[in-house]
């Protein structure tokens, strides 16, 4: 013990002797004008592939081990949120260092005659406006350094509507939207409308999507959308989906009327939409799932879309009711438009709120019979 304490005591005194010694002895610096000769990178990002981490003693997980290592590669452009060393001459006395004419923070602690380290932070200007400089001034002079800063990848906070038509303008929300050259939903470019800002964009829905991801192209790379625009849950695209409409695939369809699921006559969106010919005043399109239970919440569903258009015998008026899970008693009335497609966003809390859904009725109220109406790009967002 009392060794011990010995060795401490010593290592403290010959501690405080060395600080003491490196305050007396700390350089003052080159008194000259500073200059740069360049800019590098402090350390990068290694991933170590497969590592095998023991949890217990019968037990493991393999996965990448990620890890920051010293790296030295001379750089003539930086990125936002990155640490870079500036190398040059006479640099101790440095009371400025600025991007682009915006100045940045450094630490007294991590500057030495010839290295400043700093972080360039969000907010640095950037793009083909600035004049791509770095500047350092010291208590000698000012030097200025071709140095330019990187435009970050753009982000897509929100998109609105989440599901609309083919030629109908969608508005995407974001940052660093700056020199957008592309949008496109998945692989289908899509027209951008007006000027776009840093923080917007609107572009025209391309022919031929019902639910897609929306990608955003800039100087700064490429983003994708978080959600998919378009529908969270479709029933009826080109063709019923799976468990739908007693189609060979689950379910039942009816009641009142003939149904035919690949019309060609009047399609919205593709080559095919649903024809109903009803047979009575109060004929239906009912679509019953035979499926898993599809679950409101676990899906995230909040409305119904639906695109309906009024064909044979139809007359300015004339009106079908959605149904949900056959509750008649909260029913809501769409109104056909003869010869044209009109679409419809009902929110499920219109059409009693269903914690689950199981049929779809769409049911004539009092039309001439026989008369036809046509179903295209129905499901939920």
């Amino acid at each position: 013990m009392k060794n011990i304490k010995t060795y401490f005591w010593v290592l403290s005194a010959l501690m405080v002797f060395g600080f003491a010694a490196c305050k007396k002895d700390q350089p003052e610096g080159g008194k000259g004008a500073p200059t740069i000769s360049r800019v590098r990178t402090v350390s990068k990002a290694d991933t170590i592939v497969g590592v095998v981490h023991r949890i217990t003693l019968d037990s493991s997980s393999v996965y990448d081990d990620r890890t920051v290592v010293a790296f030295d590669s001379t750089v003539a452009e930086g990125k936002l949120n990155n640490q870079y060393a500036i190398i040059g001459e006479n640099l101790l006395t440095t009371t400025s260092v600025s991007f682009n004419g915006s100045s940045v923070y450094f630490n007294p602690a991590l500057v030495t005659d010839k290295v400043i380290i700093i972080t360039i932070p969000n907010g640095t200007p950037f793009g083909p406006s600035q004049a791509n400089k770095l500047t350092v001034v010291t208590k000698y002079g000012t030097v200025d350094f071709n140095f330019s800063i990187a435009q970050p990848p753009p982000t897509i906070t929100s998109f609105d509507p989440l599901a609309a038509s083919t030629g109908d303008i969608i508005t995407i929300k974001g940052t660093v939207f700056d020199g957008v050259t592309a949008v496109k939903f998945d692989d289908t470019p899509a027209e951008i409308v007006g000027t776009p800002t840093p923080t917007q964009i609107q572009v025209k829905v391309p022919a031929g999507i019902v639910q897609s991801y929306i990608y955003v192209t800039t100087p700064g790379g490429t983003t994708k959308s978080a959600a998919s625009y378009g529908f969270k849950y479709v029933i009826y695209g080109d063709a019923l989906s799976a468990g739908w409409g007693g189609q060979g695939n689950g379910g039942y369809d009816g009641y009142g009327s003939t149904r035919n699921y690949a019309s060609t006559e009047h399609p919205k969106r593709g080559p095919n939409a649903i024809a109903v010919t009803v047979d009575n005043g109060y004929g239906a399109l009912q679509l019953g799932y035979g499926g898993a239970t599809l679950s409101v919440t676990e899906k995230g569903l909040t409305s119904l879309k639906v695109s309906v258009y009024g064909g044979n015998a139809i007359k300015a008026g004339d009106r079908v009711q959605l149904v949900i899970n056959g509750n008649y008693g909260a029913a809501y009335p769409i109104e056909l438009k003869p010869g044209a497609y009109t679409d419809y966003t009902i929110p499920l809390s219109a059409v009693g709120s269903p914690a689950t859904i199981s049929e779809i009725t769409f049911q004539t109220l009092g039309v001439a019979a026989p008369s036809t109406f046509y179903v295209d790009d129905l499901g939920f967002i």
